[in-house]
């Protein structure tokens, strides 16, 4: 993906446009007849819903797993990706489904299956890091994360830092 490619995404992203990541659909066995794929996955901007859906999944995966996988922005491969990956494959799977669907009813079980038939783990995974910077997920854990380590102060004291200066303020 070239880097005009990029920003145009991380644009229409911020803009809250929806986006369209290119994708071509192999193996169409578990599509149902009358269902047409079409050759790009759409990302519409997440749901206050599907918020509410993805969030304690995203809480079942450790702080430092989802690190791992959501640091798009490393040079090298990590091999602890794969690793992080097949831990927590059912997890990262409904996410992506969730976040891709999107609507108040359930993913369809033939959305589920076609996803597993036509993705790799790496396609999960930027598929799943896409979900995540629709919500806004990546930026506000990466700045929690500098924070906190050029601060003495802990996350908590940092997210309730400007209730503290408030307080101070009010004095």
């Amino acid at each position: 993906m070239g880097i005009k490619q990029i920003i145009t995404l991380e644009s229409d992203t911020v803009s809250e446009k929806t986006i369209r990541i290119p994708f071509e659909f192999t193996d169409l066995d578990s599509v149902p007849e009358g269902k047409l794929m079409d050759e790009y996955i759409t990302i519409t901007p997440l749901t206050v819903r599907s918020w509410f859906r993805v969030k304690p999944l995203l809480l079942a995966i450790d702080p430092e797993d989802l690190q791992v996988i959501a640091d798009i922005h490393t040079e090298t491969f990590d091999p602890r990706i794969s690793e992080i990956m097949n831990k927590y494959d059912d997890v990262i799977l409904s996410i992506v489904c969730i976040g891709l669907h999107n609507k108040k009813s359930d993913p369809s079980t033939w959305f589920q299956d076609t996803l597993k038939d036509n993705c790799t783990w790496e396609d999960l995974r930027i598929l799943l890091n896409a979900i995540l910077f629709r919500i806004g997920y990546n930026p506000f854990y990466k700045s929690i994360m500098t924070l906190k380590n050029m601060s003495p102060l802990s996350e908590a004291e940092i997210i309730a830092a400007r209730r503290n200066l408030k307080s101070w303020t009010t004095r």
